[in-house]
């Protein structure tokens, strides 16, 4: 009797061990997705269990590496999801526990460091994207990325004191480095200097110490006539000093090279039209009225129309005053206009009040009306 009873234990202690899954409760699959009946051993090219049903896809590399790499215990429920429960952090908690921002299981190699670092802090840009990054991340293992300060001078202040050219220190100039250089370019040379402050286009396309005399580089005046004051004291054609020409260069001439084209446009509103009304287009030089360089408050409009004297002639005949020269059309005509004749008040003839209207020959009793030889101002 007591043997029967030892072996019905036996049988349910044997019943019971065997009928226990080395895996856990947390397993629910059939055996032979991963086994056969060769033994227990598991042959990665028979198995038909599917990773992906679970919460762990297998993707890149995990693909390939076997089932105890992960699972440290058979109890596959008790592993954890995390990088670092199986991978090392050779970063030395450098850049935190997602490994994911920079790695994919596809590869540990970094394909998108650029993109990665726009996120950041501080974007690539320039010759920065094609720097190694253990050229600015330093460190014994060249693993570690400790956070980096992301002004210029942070990791270029040898650069800074070592430039003779300019000496940079001497001349005080500011450790703001893009004061002077942009981020974006692939070197510190000149041809690379931030100058929008005073664009370099045109004529200003030359090498500093055209501008910068003294090699310090320091602030030159933005003002053109600051450099350009001999050139402006020089020219004759016309003398820009002589008939007191503003010093703003830019009133005439763009920064192209050579001083041309020069578009003197205040002539309009000082002098006579030339840009607009009957005149524009139809002159190439000052010379063309202004023959005399030396006396530009001498010019010519009959020289232009010299053809049209016989039909002036004829059109002027009721005017008793009348002559055919360049003094005399302006007079009548300081606008250019064939209806310009001198009314008082709007040519350069202005009665004092009271005066208007009146005839010419109550004032110019010798019926002249020469008033820009003599200039009659009745004020």
């Amino acid at each position: 009797m007591r043997k029967l009873s030892f072996t019905l234990s036996f049988l349910l202690w044997i019943s019971f061990l065997f009928g226990q899954s080395p895996h856990g409760k947390g397993l629910v699959a059939e055996c032979s997705l991963c086994h056969t009946t060769k033994g227990w051993k598991v042959d990665l090219k028979s198995v038909t269990f599917d990773h992906n049903l679970t919460n762990y896809k297998l993707v890149g590399q995990h693909k390939s590496v076997g089932c105890r790499f992960c699972h440290l215990s058979l109890e596959f429920s008790k592993t954890e999801h995390e990088c670092k429960s199986c991978h090392s952090d050779l970063h030395e908690n450098t850049l935190g526990p997602d490994c994911e921002r920079c790695h994919t299981p596809k590869s540990w190699i970094i394909e998108n460091i650029s993109e990665i670092h726009r996120q950041s802090r501080f974007p690539l840009l320039g010759a920065h994207q094609i720097t190694d990054c253990s050229a600015c991340h330093k460190s014994g293992s060249l693993r570690r990325f400790d956070p980096l300060g992301i002004e210029c001078i942070d990791c270029h202040r040898d650069i800074f004191m070592a430039t003779t050219k300019p000496n940079h220190l001497a001349s005080g100039y500011s450790t703001n480095c893009v004061e002077c250089h942009s981020a974006g370019a692939e070197g510190w040379d000149a041809g690379n200097i931030e100058h929008s402050f005073f664009p370099l286009s045109g004529g200003h396309a030359i090498s500093c110490n055209q501008c910068h005399l003294t090699g310090a580089f320091g602030k030159v005046p933005a003002e053109c006539y600051s450099c350009h004051r001999k050139d402006f004291d020089a020219t004759t054609n016309p003398n820009h000093s002589k008939i007191n020409l503003s010093t703003n260069c830019l009133d005439c001439h763009t920064t192209n090279p050579g001083w041309k084209p020069a578009k003197f446009t205040e002539h309009d509103a000082q002098y006579f039209p030339i840009y607009a009304g009957r005149h524009s287009n139809v002159w190439d030089n000052c010379t063309t009225c202004h023959q005399q360089t030396s006396n530009y408050k001498i010019y010519t409009c009959i020289d232009c129309h010299e053809h049209a004297k016989t039909s002036m002639d004829k059109e002027h005949r009721e005017e008793r005053d009348y002559q055919y020269n360049s003094v005399a059309c302006f007079t009548c005509h300081p606008r250019g206009d064939k209806g310009d004749r001198p009314t008082p008040g709007t040519s350069n003839m202005r009665p004092a009040k009271g005066h208007e209207p009146v005839l010419c020959s109550k004032c110019h009793a010798n019926n002249s009306r020469r008033s820009v030889q003599y200039k009659v101002n009745l004020q």
